[in-house]
């Protein structure tokens, strides 16, 4: 599914990149949420795209405070990629594999991979949200 906003939905360009811009400078989820408060307040109800953008952009900051570099999950399953200063400790992916051997694997010292064949995006995406708020758990 496209994570854009759409020109139907605002369609002065400037104004588009202008809000990509915020979007992707965004470093907390309080700003995100002011961000799509005030799309919402100068025009209307967003539509899906608009939705999907910035459910990437709310992975993107729970992945940025895991010390993941990439997540890769289509369809067919993909994998996660940890830095080496990631401050996720081993022990909580290995009981994570432990408690869903056939959900995950690691794929050398900082990969995962992760073998759940997830077609519909929106249970992808949250599929990918609970997995990243239970890897915050472990770590606050």
């Amino acid at each position: 599914m496209p994570a854009l906003i759409p020109d139907e939905y605002l369609g002065d360009v400037h104004q588009r990149l202008l809000f990509y811009k915020r979007i992707s400078n965004t470093d907390t989820q309080e700003k995100l949420d002011n961000i799509r408060m005030e799309l919402i307040d100068r025009f209307g109800v967003p539509p899906q795209p608009v939705k999907q953008l910035f459910a990437v952009h709310q992975i993107r900051l729970k992945a940025e405070q895991l010390g993941i570099t990439k997540i890769d999950i289509s369809a067919n399953g993909g994998h996660i990629e940890f830095s080496p200063e990631t401050p996720v400790q081993a022990i909580s992916i290995i009981q994570m594999m432990q408690k869903h051997p056939t959900f995950f694997r690691m794929d050398g010292g900082q990969r995962l991979k992760v073998m759940v064949m997830l077609e519909d995006y929106q249970k992808r995406i949250q599929f990918i949200v609970d997995l990243l708020d239970s890897l915050l758990k472990e770590i606050h």
